[in-house]
């Protein structure tokens, strides 16, 4: 187990916690029983988290960043300690859970605090406290003060005591430190007011006003030569102090709420980066013109007579409502039924090979048997609707693209008259912001979230299928 990898699982998944990271240590410490922090190292017990799961991993080092990045330790200064500690455990294992980690055993599990921050929270533990400290001593009026005051300790607590899965022990310690840190800081500055008023008292003014020009010109030598590095220091340091300060002000679950919006959209934009990358083409409109031999057919994938729209009815091929009988012989005639129509955006990117392109294809012929049906290509740009009349239409084809893919091109290409619209893909880019009904046919692992429709996947296996059944001709 390398804790820089386990740091790194918890960056994709919080993104927001990243400057806190960066600023933070974490140290493998073998007295540390499971893991903890004095607000500004994280220990752990590499034993201890070499015996979790990678998710559990994840939730251990996530919640203690959780503690630095909302200021918990220094915040517990005159509340009632344990409580706050429930408090603060109880909101962030909510939250954690929430983003659909595992709760490491032994931590505190309360799903009614997925409702508050830390400090609401508190303050609800606070209050039931008090009215079971209340009740305690109406019920021990026989006992003395200490003892009901003790026992309604205990009990205010009890269901909430498992907290088994990392240390507070540090946070006392933290807390005491910086007190002493800003009593010292606050007596340094008495002092030294001290002693200038001293120095003002034995110089004369002319003494006074060389000291403070020599000590002013050094002041400035100094800055001059530490300029940049000082700057950056402060800068650095008012900037995590102001971002702490915020997220303290929004609250723990306005920021998690943040960081699901700011994961999404990187994983998103991820995503579609690997896609350009995987293509070489970029945004790009390479405008290659492609013929696919052989095609085939196969078995359909889907019902598509349960898919489409107005679909046809089989049973009914033949009327004799306008029959004619002359010289003794019946004549009939076929009335064509009413065809669905379609229309079918194929997508002709650069992550598309023949032997996908040649899988649509194949599922477009099955679909021509059910319903009229146009085929058109995208890929950032669109290259217009081609009519389908029969199966050799679409072994004829030929097939522009080969550039990046824009989903918003392929959503706007459709005709507002039909009302049955599919879009085949492997999902590789970023969704569309517009709200259209299409069947959005996936071939592959990538799942999307299109703002309307509906999304068919068809996985692995079943492509392993089609590739081994269709048949060529």
């Amino acid at each position: 187990m390398h804790i820089e990898t386990i740091i790194n699982r918890v960056l994709v998944k919080y993104p927001l916690f990243g400057s806190i990271v960066a600023h933070t240590q974490f140290v493998g410490e073998a007295s540390v029983e499971t893991a903890g922090t004095d607000g500004e190292i994280i220990y752990y017990n590499p034993l201890f988290l070499s015996s979790l799961s990678r998710e559990e991993q994840v939730f251990i080092l996530a919640h203690e960043i959780c503690y630095i990045a909302f200021h918990h330790i220094f915040r517990s200064e005159g509340k009632d300690s344990e409580l706050w500690n429930i408090a603060t455990d109880a909101v962030i294992n909510a939250l954690l859970k929430q983003d659909g980690l595992p709760l490491v055993k032994g931590g505190v599990d309360i799903p009614e605090a997925i409702a508050y921050d830390a400090e609401g929270f508190y303050q609800k533990l606070l209050e039931e406290k008090k009215e079971q400290q209340s009740d305690t001593k109406k019920e021990q009026k026989g006992n003395t003060k200490k003892e009901s005051s003790q026992k309604g300790d205990e009990e205010s607590t009890e269901k909430y005591h498992d907290v088994g899965h990392d240390t507070h022990s540090m946070w006392k310690q933290a807390t005491l430190k910086k007190q002493r840190e800003e009593q010292e800081k606050g007596e340094g500055n008495a002092t030294n007011g001290l002693e200038e008023e001293k120095i003002e008292n034995q110089d004369n003014l002319f003494d006074k006003m060389k000291r403070m020009f020599s000590r002013k010109k050094e002041r400035q030598a100094l800055h001059e030569e530490e300029k940049t590095e000082k700057t950056q220091e402060l800068e650095s340091k008012k900037k995590k102090q102001e971002e702490m300060q915020n997220r303290v002000q929004v609250g723990e679950r306005e920021v998690f709420k943040q960081n699901r919006i700011e994961r999404k959209r990187q994983l998103e934009e991820l995503q579609n980066e690997l896609a350009k990358e995987a293509l070489g083409h970029g945004d790009s409109t390479n405008s290659d013109v492609r013929t696919i031999a052989n095609i085939g057919t196969s078995t359909p994938l889907l019902d598509w007579r349960m898919l489409l729209k107005e679909a046809v009815k089989y049973d009914v091929d033949w009327s004799y409502e306008n029959v004619e009988i002359e010289d003794g012989i019946v004549t009939t005639y076929l009335e064509e039924i009413p065809r669905p129509e379609t229309e079918i955006v194929l997508d002709t990117s650069g992550s598309i090979d023949e032997v996908l392109l040649r899988n649509f294809l194949r599922e477009c012929k099955n679909i021509l048997q059910t319903s009229k049906v146009k085929v058109g290509c995208f890929d950032t740009m669109f290259y217009g609707f081609t009519e389908i009349k029969n199966e050799a239409d679409i072994d004829n084809l030929s097939f522009y693209g080969g550039g990046g893919t824009d989903f918003n091109v392929a959503v706007n290409a459709f005709t507002n008259r039909v009302e049955n619209k599919i879009i085949f893909t492997d999902g590789c880019s970023t969704m569309p912001s517009k709200e259209v009904d299409v069947l959005w046919i996936v071939f592959g692992d990538t799942k999307i979230s299109p703002k309307g429709g509906r999304v068919i996947y068809i996985n692995q296996e079943q492509l392993e299928k089609l590739n081994s059944r269709g048949k060529t001709r």
